[in-house]
């Protein structure tokens, strides 16, 4: 896709025109192509080294989803303008404007494997699955370069006389590309056997961009000076429809799920229009980035990718809701997009930065946002109703929530400030310890009913429970001690004196053994579940107070919140074998066992940190509500909920597993 040399050089125009008036001489950067006008977030000639805030995924919350990053930049030539994907050499190709080459990117290595020379300017590529080929469109040398995969080496130039081509599409039924001339409002028809033109087909003013459709076998161009959408039947080599969408369509994407064509507005609606191919009608719009240029389809996730030139992010599309479920930070000037059906991600083209970012499709991800009461804090699941409790420290209440509707079905009034939450499988209960009346409140989750209250020590907040002796461990802050309950009479069977300011506590089926986070000493409490006495200690990091167990790993994951990491510790050695950085004030984990990832809430950046046990190493950051303090796993559903303290809600992260 490109702008026309008449159109960079007319907006250039009037931008010395305007400077003139103004008595500046600067110009914003233009770019090689791009959509049309200038770049965003300039002034004068400074562009703007960074997208707003929103763009770059810091603010708390954002009706586009979770605000994510990519997973890696690759180096490229000068002003990457397009970019394909070759299913048979697993390789990404780039056009790079500006330097007259492509990049081939090795999708196993994420690195350039080889450079290729070509025409003048080129700003369109296309992958031919039926010849192995690239088919690339050099707007500076009026032809079409066709390279193939197997020699990476040009096999041939197709000539298009007066040519302005700025988008390409291949027709896998007719073995044939489109290539579409913005400047003679028509698309050129390329047989891929002789590769000479073979067929011209007039469109509407000023086509952009093209796909193909191959469940109607026809093309849709996107003619941004009409504000529609032209369809050409490939048997007949005629428009066949015309379809009204937004403001300045410029690039589409075809949805093989759905039947459906994805069309980027870029001239002000800042949406995406959807068609289908079944009435050639729009049947959804949906508000995306800033000036959306490049779209790409990804069939496994059913999403489609979006590159918001303006705003410098990419708008993820659910195609089940219409709805954007993530926006991802990229690189200056994202142009064009192309999935990678290999390794399961997008590769975007920045014109600005010279790179690729590239985009696992398989990021954690917000799906769900239920209200809770007033500063939740832990939270457990119970695995036999399918239900969560949360506890409300400030409104002295249970909400309990339901996985498959993800929303509130009761509230159940307890203690005073209640803090951790622990669910008894064996008794089907849940035990809640209420940090401001020294005691334990014990819930049935069969009616919601309270059946006991426990006494315990000062200022009791973390619980866990331990199935092989049926009793509930509860750590006693203020009284550093331990309380150990018997699930059968509700009664306190033994204390146990630990470390200073005993906030977290957690059962280790492994070792039969159970680990206390001492907030004061910083330092884990060993204690054997057989004799209920300790049987050593652990130095962590600063502060620690948060606990989640990996029985793949039999490692403990320890968050301290005063040194900003993760401590892993081994049960079978009782010594720590890693230290974890996280983005903010480690709270509270969760382990996820389909994923072998651990999710650590970090409360002042109003995110959630993703470590996966085969690295020890923080693979995602998902933005999740205010202040998120408590967290747990749904085995059921692969989910993950968040107990947000400041938004007085609980946000509901899919894991994207797969099983």
């Amino acid at each position: 896709m490109s702008n026309s040399a008449a159109r960079i050089v007319g907006v250039a125009a009037l931008v010395i025109l305007a400077s003139v008036l103004t008595g500046s001489v600067a110009l914003p950067f233009l770019g090689w192509h791009g959509p049309r006008g200038p770049a965003p977030y300039s002034s004068g000639a400074v562009l703007l080294s960074q997208p707003p805030a929103y763009a770059r995924g810091e603010a708390a919350f954002h009706p586009d989803g979770p605000q994510l990053q990519p997973s890696g930049q690759i180096p490229v030539g000068n002003s990457p303008t397009a970019i394909a994907y070759d299913s048979g050499k697993h390789e990404l190709f780039v056009a790079n404007a500006g330097s007259n080459n492509v990049s081939v990117i090795a999708d196993a290595t994420n690195t350039v494997a080889i450079t290729l020379t070509v025409g003048s300017t080129p700003d369109a590529i296309v992958y031919d699955s039926g010849k192995h080929e690239l088919f690339v469109a050099n707007l500076g040398s009026n032809n079409v370069s066709v390279i193939s995969d197997a020699t990476d080496t040009p096999v041939a130039t197709v000539a298009i006389t007066n040519s302005n081509v700025s988008a390409l599409a291949y027709d896998s039924g007719k073995h044939e590309v489109f290539a579409v001339d913005e400047g003679l409002n028509s698309v050129s028809v390329i047989s891929d056997t002789t590769n000479t033109v073979v067929a011209t087909i007039p469109v509407g003013p000023l086509p952009d961009g093209v796909v193909y459709d191959a469940n109607k076998h026809e093309l849709f161009v996107a003619n941004w000076n009409s504000d529609i959408v032209s369809v050409i039947s490939d048997a007949t080599d005629k428009v066949v429809a015309t379809v009204t969408v937004g403001l300045g369509p410029y690039a589409l994407a075809y949805d093989s799920g759905k039947h459906e064509v994805f069309v980027s507005n870029y001239a002000g609606s800042d949406n995406v229009s959807i068609i289908s191919d079944a009435t050639n009608a729009v049947v959804a719009s949906v508000a995306v980035g800033a000036d959306p240029a490049g779209l790409a389809y990804d069939p496994s996730k059913h999403q489609v990718f979006v590159a918001n030139y303006g705003s410098n992010n990419v708008s993820v599309i659910s195609d089940l809701t219409n709805a954007v479920v993530a926006t991802v930070a990229v690189g200056g000037l994202p142009n064009d997009v192309a999935y990678d059906s290999g390794v399961h991600a997008a590769f975007v083209a920045n014109e600005n930065s010279n790179n690729v970012s590239i985009i696992p499709d398989v990021t954690n991800r917000v799906v769900a946002t239920v209200a809770t009461g007033i500063d939740p804090h832990g939270v457990a699941f119970d695995s036999g109703k399918h239900e969560l409790f949360v506890a409300n420290w400030g409104s002295n209440n249970l909400s309990v929530v339901s996985d498959v509707t993800n929303s509130v079905v009761a509230t159940v009034a307890v203690g005073k400030a209640p803090w951790g939450v622990a669910y008894d499988s064996g008794k089907h209960e849940v035990f809640v310890t209420d940090s401001n009346s020294k005691d334990v409140t014990v819930i049935s989750d069969a009616t919601n009913d309270l059946v006991a209250t426990i006494a315990v020590g000062t200022n009791p907040e973390g619980i866990a429970y331990d199935p092989s002796k049926h009793e509930v461990f509860v750590a006693n802050s203020l009284s550093n001690n331990v309380s150990v309950i018997s699930d059968v009479t509700n009664t306190v069977v033994a204390t146990v004196r630990v470390g200073e300011s005993p906030v977290a506590v957690l059962y280790d089926p492994g070792a039969h053994q159970v680990f206390v986070a001492n907030s004061d000493t910083n330092n884990l409490t060993l204690i054997s579940d057989t004799t209920n006495k300790v049987d050593g200690s652990v130095g962590v990091g600063h502060s620690p107070e948060g606990l989640a167990y990996d029985p793949a790993k039999h490692e403990v994951f320890v968050a301290n919140t005063e040194s900003f990491n993760v401590s892993v510790v081994s049960d079978v050695t009782e010594k720590v074998v890693a230290t974890v950085s996280v983005h903010g004030i480690a709270e509270d984990l969760a382990y996820d066992s389909a994923k072998h990832e651990v999710f650590v809430t970090n409360a002042p950046a109003y995110n959630v940190s993703v470590i996966s046990d085969a690295t020890n190493t923080v693979t995602a950051t998902v933005a999740v509500g205010g202040g998120p303090w408590g967290v747990t796993y749904d085995v059921a559903k692969h989910e993950v909920f968040v107990a947000n303290n400041g938004s007085d809600d609980v946000s509901v992260i899919l894991d994207d597993a797969v099983i």
